[in-house]
């Protein structure tokens, strides 16, 4: 996932820690499962969405 991210793989951990504590997902080795899309939203404040807008502008809908 840090490859995918372009950071270091303990900024990722730290994430992945702090997003399963606050029960946002459930992360095991080589797998997240997300157990609440919406408070993901939330904390995303306003950033959610928009990478997904501009690959469907550019490239077109995910499916």
């Amino acid at each position: 996932m840090s490859v995918m991210l372009g950071t270091r793989r303990p900024g990722v951990t730290i994430a992945l820690q702090t997003l399963e504590g606050e029960g946002l997902i459930r992360s095991t080795r080589g797998e997240v499962v997300i157990r609440d899309r919406a408070g993901l939203i939330e904390m995303a404040a306003g950033s959610s969405g928009k990478p997904e807008a501009e690959y469907a502008r550019l490239i077109g809908q995910l499916h």
